[in-house]
């Protein structure tokens, strides 16, 4: 079954992101049916609050593509979801970003250096960088993350705050910008406990008007179940079952 699977991959190409499948109509993450699943999901943005935006619902494929993006090394999944989100067809998202001031200042959610050195690229600055590209902003390291705790999943909301008080630092910004919206950028928005805490930290540090955007927005009852997905996702890949 292995030979064959190795000789379909070559023939028709990966396999599709969504339900596994092998096409040669990749394009390159999803097979035809699943991009459709992916640009109906895209006709929801999320707005958890006034100052965020989320360009996806958590769902099944888009779940499955962000887990890609951080467990598989597939970091190409990060422009992917971005240029099929309603930001860059002129739906919702695009109508919501339209109201702030431009220039636009991403900045990324900083990983703390041992899991950055584990995965070996920060997710958030992969979408940081998608969505200047796609607006004609700029991507900014303002953020220093000072320590690692536990995972945010598993955690209430109280917990979750309590979690990321003070994690994050601002980092010396030579030139100050004087007009424009800053966004703090995170790959799934649930209670808003970490971009809250990124926000409190580049508020004072920039003088700006700090919103947060990010990929997906996820229920935060569901938050549990994700933290084991995530756990089995990551001690899949590590090849101990």
């Amino acid at each position: 079954m292995q030979i064959f699977k190795r000789v379909s991959d070559f023939v028709f190409g990966m396999e599709c992101l969504g339900c596994g499948s092998s096409s040669e109509s990749l394009d390159p993450w999803l097979c035809p049916s699943c991009r459709a699943k992916l640009l109906q999901e895209a006709k929801f943005a999320a707005f958890p609050r006034d100052d965020v935006v989320c360009l996806f619902p958590m769902r099944g494929i888009t779940r499955k593509l962000v887990h890609a993006l951080k467990y598989k090394n597939l970091s190409g999944v990060a422009s992917y979801l971005v240029n099929r989100s309603s930001l860059v067809n002129g739906g919702e998202a695009s109508v919501a970003l339209g109201v702030y001031q431009k220039p636009f200042y991403f900045v990324p959610v900083p990983l703390h250096p041992s899991r950055y050195r584990e995965r070996g690229y920060n997710q958030a600055e992969k979408i940081a960088a998608a969505l200047a590209n796609a607006t004609g902003g700029m991507v900014c390291r303002w953020l220093s993350r000072t320590s690692f705790r536990v995972s945010q999943t598993k955690l209430s909301k109280e917990m979750r705050e309590w979690n990321v008080a003070g994690a994050f630092v601002p980092r010396f910004i030579r030139q100050k910008p004087k007009v424009g919206t800053v966004f703090v950028v995170d790959d799934v928005f649930t209670t808003g406990a970490t971009t809250g805490a990124c926000m409190a930290a580049l508020e004072e540090a920039v003088g700006l008007n700090v919103r947060v955007c990010t990929l997906l927005y996820e229920e935060p009852v569901t938050a549990i179940m994700d933290f084991v997905a995530d756990n089995q996702v990551e001690w899949d890949a590590e090849g101990r079952k």
